[in-house]
């Protein structure tokens, strides 16, 4: 599964199962070299739910973090920001449920 893929699947599933009160959103940042305003190394996206907000990388099953995300990774770290990286399409999913933020799927 590709990475957009994921991106579309796990954004679909906040938008039917997310929790009142929450948040997941795309970080527009495809092609920032260039573009004014973007920053290389800006995660896939915002997550908001109860006690947290962070940011998500989204992986294929095999994905590595890039050095300007592992730039930001350290970033988030260094400053008590939540920053998580998930492979495949059910990982970032379970970690959206552990975190309350979409209903657990029945």
């Amino acid at each position: 599964m590709k990475e957009s893929q994921i991106h579309k699947a796990v954004v679909a599933h906040w938008k039917a199962l997310g929790l009142p009160g929450t948040l997941v959103a795309t970080i527009p940042n495809m092609g920032s070299m260039g573009q004014y305003g973007l920053t290389k190394g800006l995660p896939d996206l915002i997550i908001i739910g109860p006690g947290i907000h962070g940011y998500l990388e989204l992986k294929t099953e095999v994905g590595k973090l890039t050095q300007p995300q592992r730039e930001f990774q350290a970033l988030c770290t260094d400053r008590g920001i939540p920053f998580f990286v998930t492979h495949g399409r059910d990982e970032p999913i379970r970690l959206l449920e552990d975190l309350g933020i979409v209903r657990r799927a029945a």
